[in-house]
């Protein structure tokens, strides 16, 4: 219709705008066609609202909210469990670690499959990395010996074969990743989870981790700071080993764990990186494509110094049957078979003079490997994209991490492209659907390309849908940027309850919540501010795009306790197991696949970004709250940043009434009509989209600046976490053990930090005008 090419030919001359970010300062610059485009701006909105046809005003069809309901419901009822099965079982088929020959292989098994399925564009994105891998020829061990020297105990370096179907050539040997080749003997001191505290209560107990080898089991935290945690107390190497509380709670019988059960069995052995840091670790901060410039290992930070060695419950029952020392505290209790959980250091009577040995012989590798990249062309709004991605690359088989999200999405891009690919439909703006590499290192594949696409994502990404696993277990665990917590909750709305299609996932999970140990009322309270841990980091936390992140959890009310999942970056990880124990008939499959096309055709589709400024508001007074809750804003004023506080509070009262303000106007300009103006409806979106970017800080928060969202970031000591404010708490961690000197320097920073975040809001008040003012 003329209406129709009036508003694109419109968009397009828009599309030249660009938005420059310069520090926190944000200046639109038109280039030409605006004026223009506003006189056809007026002649669209008196047609559209004056025309006839009994199809309702241009107000009535532009509701923030996705209204086709035609289009939902063929898109949720063509997601197929078949058809994803069926993908699960070919991206399952074999071990494909990253930058592996089968990895290539799913690289272009993806990209072939995009391409026919319709969409409009299938491209590579390829970078360079510095990867770990075990020696395959010199596995590592960790040895026991007597008080003769004599041997008496070797560790696995591979999981024992259940069943024949398992076993795979090509399967990665056990490691940690990134851990550095060393040989290292003496005592085991245990560390429960090796968090901060756990290195903390130990100094209380008066064990000291210095010259020893710290055992501990997995949980918790991240990996990585277990290992760095435990480096800084000056141990001299780490043992991590999967405790039969936390991945074998009905016991390590046979009948009670894998391939029986979901449950660990005693070999099982998690893999993973140690690398705390995102992205290549040889080009920090810029993209690793080929011909950058690449600096040495010694230069680049978040590389641990010390070996660790992962080992199975079994093989960790050998080491701490022999320990001594002190029994520890209740809460650090284990259910290692026939194991009195003692502190060490060092042997009991019977073994007094024996000694551990770890050896560790990973070698370090550049390869390169490829992001796979497909678009759905926008109809209206080309350049704004709705991303949704996952990661390719399996510490072993991957069935469930990642594998049971890829498959998921793989439908996800099966059913849009397919209504594409015939004609029937095309988004509003565009979907790009992202296969990234080499995950499971340190986010890289996800890091390089944001690098690399940095001012395209800043200016033209709307937001990003993550998953990254997607079934462990049937219970949802979301994951948002606040202001897109009602997109989640629209979705949860529309999408069936696999165990009921008479009633939504919502009402299932309202009812489910209420029976927690800690009873949950509003679902919405059940979404947490985004962490790490997967390729949404980048996106929120560097390049300021809003995320949406979840997966589906253990049952906790059925089996307390879990931190993961049992088979997490084990041999054990298969197709069988999800086949035929977590997901027979793939319900719960479907059900992901199916939140994730509603997610994105809301995002994609919906004239008036489906954004909300009151989740956002909610999330930073709770910030607030939890600063006073703890003492901080105490602590601020006894060592002089009061002040400071007290205008950080003013700026962020501002910020709030900004908010409020922004939302009535934008209500109400639908209803009056003013959005059926194009320049209109893109300035306002471009308002709401754009918000996010207004709390970075161009060098990133104290210590850390690959981390730019001031406002909701991972915490420091724990990679996994999301927290509000967090360059506070990361300031303010541990000060009271630094001299006067060091205090009056560190609250110099303090100072400095919420001056930052009084900037913020200032500046973040003033972009959600809704005035041509400057």
């Amino acid at each position: 219709s003329l209406l129709q090419e009036s508003k694109v030919a419109c968009l397009a001359l828009l599309s030249k705008m660009t938005v420059l970010h310069m520090d926190k300062k944000l200046v639109a610059i038109f280039t030409g066609g605006a004026a223009g485009c506003f006189i056809v701006g007026i002649i669209i909105g008196h047609f559209a609202t004056s025309s006839g046809g009994g199809e309702g005003s241009a107000v009535e069809r532009m509701s923030r909210e996705l209204n086709d309901k035609d289009l939902v419901k063929d898109v949720l009822d063509t997601v197929d469990t078949n058809s994803i099965r069926n993908f699960l079982e070919v991206l399952s088929k074999e071990p494909h670690i990253a930058a592996s020959e089968r990895d290539s292989y799913l690289t272009k098994w993806v990209k072939d499959s995009w391409t026919q399925f319709g969409l409009d564009s299938v491209n590579l994105a390829t970078y360079e990395y510095l990867l770990s891998y075990p020696d395959a020829a010199n596995p590592n061990k960790i040895y026991l010996y007597d008080q003769d020297n004599v041997k008496q105990f070797e560790s696995k370096h591979e999981e024992d074969v259940l069943r024949p179907e398992d076993a795979h050539e090509n399967f990665i040997h056990a490691f940690n990743a990134y851990a550095p080749a060393g040989d290292v003997s003496g005592e085991l001191v245990y560390v429960n989870y090796g968090r901060i505290e756990d290195i903390q209560r130990l100094e209380k107990l008066g064990v000291s981790l210095k010259g020893k080898i710290a055992i501990s089991r997995y949980g918790k935290i991240f990996r990585g700071n277990r290992l760095s945690n435990c480096q800084n107390g000056g141990a001299i190497g780490v043992i991590m080993f999967s405790d039969p509380a936390d991945v074998a709670v009905n016991g390590v019988e046979p009948e009670n764990v894998y391939p029986n059960t979901f449950f660990l069995p005693p070999s099982g052995v998690q893999r993973g990186s140690t690398f705390i840091g995102s992205g290549d670790p040889l080009s920090p901060s810029w993209p690793s494509v080929p011909g950058a410039y690449r600096q040495t290992v010694n230069e680049t930070d978040g590389l641990p110094k010390i070996p660790s060695q992962p080992i199975g419950y079994g093989d960790a029952q050998k080491l701490l049957e022999v320990m001594g020392g002190e029994n520890v505290p209740e809460d650090w209790k284990g259910k290692v078979p026939g194991v009195t959980y003692r502190l060490g250091p060092g042997f009991s009577d019977k073994h007094k003079g024996w000694k551990v040995r770890l050896v560790v012989n990973n070698v370090l590798e550049e390869k390169e490997d490829s992001n796979v990249l497909g678009l759905i062309r926008g109809a209206e709004e080309p350049d704004r994209y709705v991303l949704i991605s996952n990661h390719r690359d399996a510490w072993g088989y991957g069935a469930i991490d990642p594998s049971s999200g890829t498959c998921a999405m793989m439908e996800v891009a099966r059913v849009l492209g397919n209504l594409v690919k015939t004609g029937k439909w095309r988004p509003r703006r565009s979907i790009l659907f992202a296969s990234f590499s080499t995950e499971e290192y340190g986010l890289m594949g996800s890091n390089e390309w944001v690098y690399d696409k940095i001012h395209k994502l800043m200016n033209k990404a709307v937001a990003i849908v993550n998953v990254d696993i997607c079934v462990k277990g049937p219970i949802l665990d979301p994951e948002a940027s606040p202001i897109l917590k009602e997109v989640f909750i629209k979705a949860l709305k529309e999408v069936p309850y696999n165990g009921d299609p008479s009633k939504s996932y919502f009402d299932f999970f309202q009812e489910y919540l209420k029976n927690e140990a800690k009873p949950i009322y509003n679902v919405e309270d059940k979404i947490k501010i985004m962490g790490s841990g997967s390729d949404q980091a980048a996106f929120a936390f560097y390049a300021g795009v809003p995320a949406l992140k979840f997966d589906f959890e253990i049952d906790r009310q059925k089996y307390p306790g879990f931190s993961s999942y049992p088979m997490y970056h084990t041999g054990y990880e298969t197709f069988y197991l999800m086949d035929k124990i977590i997901d027979p008939g793939f319900a719960i499959h479907k059900t992901c696949s199916q939140i994730s096309s509603h997610m994105v055709l809301n995002l994609a589709e919906s004239p008036v970004l489906p954004f909300t400024t009151r989740h956002l508001v909610a999330e930073l007074q709770k910030g607030v709250d939890a600063l006073e809750n703890n003492k901080v804003s105490k602590v601020l004023k006894d060592n002089g940043a009061g002040p400071s506080y007290g205008l950080m509070l003013e700026s962020l009262q501002m910020f709030k009434n900004a908010a409020q303000k922004w939302t009535q106007d934008r209500d109400r300009m639908e209803a009056d009509g003013t959005l059926d103006n194009p320049i209109r409806l893109r300035e306002l979106n471009d308002q709401i989209m754009n918000l996010e970017r207004t709390f970075l800080l161009p060098q990133g928060l104290p210590g850390r600046p690959e981390i730019r969202n001031a406002l909701f970031s991972p915490a420091k000591f724990n990679a996994y976490g999301g927290a509000a404010f967090p360059g506070i708490s990361d300031l303010l961690f541990e000060w009271e053990k630094l001299d006067d000197d060091k205090r009056l320097l560190r609250f110099k920073e303090v100072k400095k930090h919420l001056s930052d975040l009084m900037i913020i809001f200032r500046q973040a008040s003033s972009w959600l005008s809704t005035e041509y003012d400057i």
